[in-house]
């Protein structure tokens, strides 16, 4: 089993959901706050260091996917019975 790197792991499968809704929604507001600025700096409402502040905020949001793209094999390592394979054998 694959060693937590979080010091507050999900210790259940309904706290994994709930972060998983917590986090969806965020997302979604981000994505609206996102273009939102987006929309202002069209109109010159951005300057080089709400851009700086913006690439920086990418690069993140591309940390958060790696992040998150892990999930399935974490899972994987951490639960035998959510493979394919244990399920038939069971």
């Amino acid at each position: 089993m694959a060693t937590p790197t979080h010091p507050d792991p999900c210790g259940a499968r309904c706290e994994t959901a709930d972060a998983l809704r917590t986090l969806r929604n965020l997302l979604e507001a981000a994505a609206n706050e996102a273009a939102r600025i987006r929309a202002g700096a069209a109109l010159g409402n951005a300057d080089r260091f709400h851009v700086n502040e913006a690439v920086d905020l990418a690069h993140e949001a591309q940390a958060l996917a790696s992040i998150l793209g892990a999930v399935p094999a974490a899972a994987t390592d951490a639960d035998p019975s959510l493979t394919t394979d244990s399920r038939e054998a069971a």
